[in-house]
């Protein structure tokens, strides 16, 4: 029974491991790239999102700026790229729910 108990623990560990993983590592991850892709892809290069020369933290986040440099284009932190992300998906994933709840 002891064994038994040491494989659920040891798998309960992995479960809680895994899902801190990805929701604190992987999902900002994802939120970043897809902004950095769609955004560019979007507006045809007039927007993107990219290091600054100056690296500031504020909070978990990083500095939310946006600049507009001489060339005409709009760059985004990274921190403000990751909720950019974010919001593609929500409304990604809200339109997919819309579209299927209303589907008969």
């Amino acid at each position: 029974m002891d064994v038994i108990a040491g494989l659920i623990v040891s798998t309960l560990e992995l479960v809680v491991w895994l899902l801190w993983w990805a929701i604190f590592d992987a999902l900002p991850a994802v939120f970043w790239f897809t902004a950095l892709a769609l955004l560019f892809a979007a507006t045809l290069g007039k927007v993107t999102v990219e290091f600054p020369e100056r690296r500031t933290r504020i909070g978990w986040t990083g500095l939310l700026q946006v600049k507009r440099p001489g060339e005409g284009k709009v760059i985004l932190s990274p921190a403000l790229g990751v909720i950019a992300g974010f919001v593609i998906w929500a409304v990604i994933v809200s339109a997919v729910i819309i579209v299927h709840a209303y589907q008969s």
